[in-house]
């Protein structure tokens, strides 16, 4: 008997394999780990913050390179189709939004680095306080009149792609939760969180992931940020037209 993980063609019942469940949830936590270290970067200007920014820019740099991975994996190897049940708006809307998940995962780094590379004060991004990570190439060398307009470009796609990535979130998180809790012959959950039965509200799956949400909340709050490898720069330098760094769930 073949193994429905892995048969590709299987009616909806095939879970992911395990590189892509690992991934899901992994950048999942990144990304609600973003999210609280976001709204402790609007407190007043001090070192705190400014650790707390360099953290954010590593956790999202490190959201940037998981993305790529799990897209990668995603194309070498094809998840099962939807199940059959499923109406064809409903799988139409799950695609689009999974492709417009894969934007935001990339798409909020991705512009969080360039704001970096194109500030004015060249700041290097110290990933984790230990491994310099480089600008994107070409920007720090720009004249500065350009360079604003890289770094006002990308601030607004920045600052516009974490206002749709609460959206789809919501959308995402509702969608598996509709056909978990109403939907007995749906077993879309289980894609991700093998062993789930479809239509049990008391689902222990369900419990782990909120008890593993609440946690990484938790732990946003109190984390004390790594030493970022640099000082903080004067709370007066910092001009208010340009923040110190990016910010957003993934950014």
């Amino acid at each position: 008997m073949s193994d429905p993980a892995k048969a590709p063609r299987a009616a909806g019942s095939a879970r992911y394999s395990i590189v892509a469940i690992v991934l899901h949830w992994l950048i999942a936590a990144l990304i609600v780990l973003q999210v609280i270290l976001a709204g402790r970067m609007d407190g007043p200007p001090g070192v705190e913050r400014f650790e707390v920014t360099q953290l954010h820019k590593s956790v999202g740099i490190t959201v940037l390179l998981l993305s790529l991975a799990r897209l990668a994996w995603r194309l070498m190897n094809p998840p099962a189709p939807l199940p059959d049940t499923m109406a064809r708006w409903e799988k139409a809307l799950a695609s689009v939004t999974h492709v417009l998940l894969y934007v935001i995962m990339i798409g909020l780094p991705l512009t969080g680095w360039i704001m970096v590379s194109s500030s004015t004060y060249g700041r290097p991004t110290i990933l984790y306080g230990l491994v310099n990570w480089p600008h994107v190439p070409g920007l720090p060398g720009l004249a500065p009149v350009a360079k604003a307009v890289w770094h006002d470009v990308a601030e607004f796609g920045h600052e516009a792609l974490a206002k749709a990535a609460y959206v789809l979130i919501v959308l995402h998180v509702a969608g598996a939760l509709k056909h978990q809790l109403f939907s007995r012959d749906e077993p879309v959950l289980a894609r991700m969180a093998p062993g789930a039965r479809a239509g049990r509200w008391l689902e222990p799956r369900i419990l782990v992931i909120l008890a593993a949400f609440a946690a990484v909340v938790a732990f946003g709050r109190v984390l004390d940020p790594p030493d970022p490898g640099m000082p903080a720069p004067p709370a007066k330098a910092q001009p208010a037209s340009e923040p110190p760094e990016a910010k957003g769930p993934a950014g």
